[in-house]
């Protein structure tokens, strides 16, 4: 394709009419969690206008699956892939707040912290094993407290449902008989009890049933005033669940994005620590292709990490150390948002440079050069060993420079693939401290120009054909 087509071509693209729209980004996820990026949402949306960001309240499972579907941009749950289910669903998560998950119970003049508990117990109850409330069991570690000769009445949330899974996952540890009966997850055939939707509806159920007892998030607990017990942690202390029972929770949890951050925080070590905490989790997909969106999402979630951690405080539940920030952003595996000494293009600018006479360098392998690239682009593969950070060290790779057009002060547009193909990357950084002036970087590659319609080449189809596919 010749210099002529491309001016064709780019005057057809400047001759249609430009709009203005609004970028949306949904999130899909626990009610739990609405507060929080409802807030988020509406700070962010004041300082970026055209960005607004709607929250749709459903499951801890719902979210991530909207994202793996493509019908939401992140989701929100408190059950961690591990690294393999992340690999295969194409998936990054991360944690983004802790919390507890509580007993809550309704017992004539009995409140907050009155009820100890320890976790075989909690668990016979839930499994229908201890069915009074003066059970010798209870009695046991409440010698002082008055028990009532009443039925206990169970409630648990609805499959899938806010807190089953830490709590599931606490008891399995404490309580053989729940391990091996029922197991960690979100969904079980209850042995006995009421289902309830979700933890308002448990909030309703549980103020207004004497003798009940169920569980729900401390920060609604609160909020609600549902009495909650203490329970028995690992060093043998009864503990009452508040952010700094939290903290001690999760004090020497390493973090390490290398198992995509699942990390099981019930049960832990500390004399304070509440035993059933959990962290809550933001998926979201490995790459996109669509650069404008990744871009806006990934602006979203790095505002709320790093400036949205007091709407989690006031809100009752315990933000990320900022320590960990720097692992998260480079979990998600996403080039940088910008290039040092360079400048960060769209397809379309990508296209203007090149009808203007600035050479393309497509980075990627020969392989996928051959099957399609941009017309004219000049193949300089760039052989990576380098992490896929921006402080990657070149000399670990192999990019040949004197492929380059000799003339430094002229322009040069690297690309590869989107998303999380380095390549591209890499080459133009290389340039640029091989004292080239003019360096562009096309970041959404060659998907952002095929998603255009923008003409490409391989060796078996023409310029036209490609543009008919892709269409």
């Amino acid at each position: 394709m010749n210099k002529q087509f491309f001016k064709i071509f780019l005057l057809a693209l400047t001759s249609l009419p430009i709009t203005s729209q609004s970028l949306e980004l949904k999130g899909v996820g626990r009610r739990v969690s609405v507060q929080i990026f409802d807030e988020w949402a509406k700070q962010f949306s004041a300082q970026n206008s055209g960005t607004t960001i709607k929250y749709e309240a459903n499951n801890t499972i719902e979210g991530p699956n909207q994202v793996v579907l493509g019908t939401a941009d992140f989701g929100d749950t408190d059950v961690p892939f591990t690294k393999k289910e992340l690999e295969q669903k194409g998936l990054t998560q991360f944690p983004y707040m802790f919390t507890a998950t509580t007993p809550v119970f309704n017992l004539p003049n009995l409140f907050d912290g009155q009820i100890k508990l320890d976790g075989k117990t909690l668990g016979d109850i839930f499994l229908g094993k201890i069915t009074k409330w003066n059970d010798p069991a209870i009695t046991a570690t409440n010698p002082r407290v008055q028990l009532p000769n009443e039925k206990i009445l169970l409630a648990y949330v609805a499959a899938n449902g806010s807190g089953t899974y830490p709590l599931s996952n606490y008891l399995s540890k404490v309580n053989p008989d729940w391990k091996s009966k029922m197991g960690v997850g979100t969904k079980f055939n209850w042995p006995t009890g009421v289902a309830v939707e979700n933890m308002y509806a448990m909030g309703e159920y549980i103020k207004k049933t004497p003798y009940s007892i169920g569980y729900s998030e401390i920060a609604y607990a609160r909020k609600n005033k549902l009495s909650y017990v203490q329970l028995q942690n690992k060093e043998g202390k009864f503990v009452s669940p508040h952010t700094g029972s939290i903290e001690d929770a999760v004090h020497n949890v390493k973090w390490n994005a290398s198992n995509g951050f699942c990390e099981e925080l019930t049960y832990e070590i500390g004399a304070g620590s509440w035993p059933i905490t959990s962290a809550s989790y933001l998926v979201i997909k490995n790459t996109s292709d669509n650069i404008e969106r990744r871009q806006e999402l990934l602006k979203f979630l790095g505002w709320g990490l790093r400036l949205g951690d007091m709407v989690v405080s006031n809100l009752d539940f315990m933000p990320i150390k900022r320590s960990i920030l720097p692992l998260i952003r480079n979990s998600w595996n996403d080039t940088p948002l910008n290039i040092e000494g360079g400048e960060v293009v769209s397809a379309k600018q990508a296209l203007e440079l090149a009808s203007n006479g600035v050479p393309i360098i497509d980075a990627r392998v020969a392989a996928e050069y051959e099957e399609a690239h941009i017309a004219n682009a000049i193949s300089v593969p760039y052989a990576e060993k380098s992490k896929k950070e921006t402080n990657f060290n070149p000399a670990s790779d192999h990019f040949d420079l004197t492929r380059l057009p000799a003339n430094k002060n002229a322009g040069l547009v690297f690309y590869c693939n989107a998303g999380s193909c380095w390549k591209g990357y890499k080459a133009a950084v290389v340039a640029i401290n091989a004292g080239y002036k003019k360096v562009y970087w096309l970041r959404g590659g060659i998907p952002e120009w095929q998603e255009k319609n923008y003409p490409v080449v391989s060796n078996s189809h023409s310029p036209k054909q490609l543009v008919a596919q892709n269409k």
